[in-house]
């Protein structure tokens, strides 16, 4: 394993010890902001605590003719929130998309207080409803100890931060701290290498339930309207995608198709990578098993793509999420998918201006003089 790779990897287990929920995303993002004003470049937060952080490389004295390119990806994971202590007990209420068994059985979970400090607790079902309301979600909340509360808490699964199991990386939340891991990966990389690009690398919050903080920083139009939006996730694996095969060129999600133009920077950058590594291995695939950030900023009129880490126990289900009799479990990607991964995104942004001459254009473009005098002369007939 090479330093670059090493480096990846300790990126991805420092993230992995810095639990976050939808709208509790303050142990990432501070990290994220660290690791990045390190580097020198421009670092800054969004009046909806999206980080930004923003490199321009090259020459800046001449005017730039590719457009910016921005990797996105979301610091938050499901989760639940404590919303009410009281003489009904402690209740909380699912945040994203939990396994549903985690709202039907006793569930072992941890509180995230606002001193740093972790509480283990248990999801209780209850006994009979606590709203009116059946989208409310709520459950009560067992503590180990005492504990002094002041909602909203936010609680995790008690599950593993980050662990190495042989060819896979088990983790409570790859979705998606291998996509922010990745991005600061392949950032300190352009950094390092002083690529001549205007980059930014964006870490979104409450993704879970609503690409809220996406589509607010999209709406805002927080990047300039010509960049290029790559979104950064572990998705569920699905027919045609295998784990160890590589990351996933991603065509589209559940949602929406992205964008050709925009994915010809991975295209560039596969044949760039494997022209010097001919084993390097990348899928594409329509990954539709869930939604991601491309989407929010598609529709809000940018050119975006994605690239995908496969992934398995999504959201942390041991079946699926809708199974009110699975488990719960560390969701898990494959090592040389993740790695991978961070080696197409550093090239990737290296490939923004050769993206109009990626190989696949170059090979629908070439046609044989005498395909075409043949077309020409059997034409006649229409």
């Amino acid at each position: 394993m090479n330093p670059h790779q090493t480096r990846a990897l300790e990126i991805l287990e420092s993230l992995g010890n810095r639990p976050a929920a939808p709208f509790h995303e303050g142990g990432p993002a501070s990290y994220l902001i660290e690791q990045a004003t390190v580097l020198g470049v421009d670092v800054r937060v969004d009046e909806f605590g999206n980080v930004i952080a923003h490199y321009e490389g090259g020459d800046l004295g001449t005017e730039r003719v590719d457009p910016p390119i921005a990797y996105v990806a979301h610091m938050d994971h499901p989760g639940y929130e404590i919303v009410e202590v009281g003489e009904r007990g402690t209740i909380a209420r699912a945040l994203g998309g939990v396994p549903v068994v985690s709202m039907k059985q006793s569930v072992a979970v941890l509180a995230l207080l606002s001193d740093g400090s972790r509480v283990r607790a248990k999801l209780i079902p209850p006994g009979g409803p606590l709203s009116d309301d059946p989208d409310d979600r709520l459950v009560l909340v067992e503590f180990e100890v005492d504990v002094e509360l002041a909602p909203p808490v936010p609680l995790v699964f008690d599950l593993v931060n980050f662990t190495l199991d042989g060819d896979l990386i088990r983790m409570r939340a790859a979705d998606d701290l291998a996509g922010c891991a990745s991005g600061l990966a392949a950032l300190e990389r352009i950094v390092a290498d002083e690529v001549n690009v205007d980059f930014y690398a964006v870490w979104t919050r409450a993704e879970e339930g609503g690409l809220w903080g996406a589509r607010l920083m999209a709406e805002a139009g927080t990047l300039p309207k010509d960049t290029l939006v790559v979104s950064i996730e572990s998705s569920p694996v699905i027919p045609g995608v295998a784990q160890g095969e590589g990351p996933v060129i991603r065509t589209g999600d559940r949602m929406f198709t992205f964008d050709a133009d925009a994915e010809q920077i991975f295209i560039v950058a596969q044949d760039a990578i494997q022209s010097r590594n001919p084993n390097f291995k990348v899928q594409r695939q329509l990954m539709s098993g869930g939604s991601c950030e491309a989407t929010a900023f598609a529709v809000f009129g940018y050119k975006a793509t994605g690239i995908a880490f496969p992934l398995g126990n999504w959201h942390n289900a041991t079946t699926f999420i809708g199974d009110p009799q699975g488990g719960i479990g560390p969701e898990y990607i494959h090592v040389d998918d993740f790695l991978g991964g961070v080696e197409l995104l550093t090239e990737a942004a290296k490939s923004v201006g050769k993206r109009n001459d990626s190989p696949t254009r170059a090979r629908v473009r070439q046609i044989p003089a005498d395909i075409r005098a043949r077309m020409a002369s059997s034409g006649q007939w229409v």
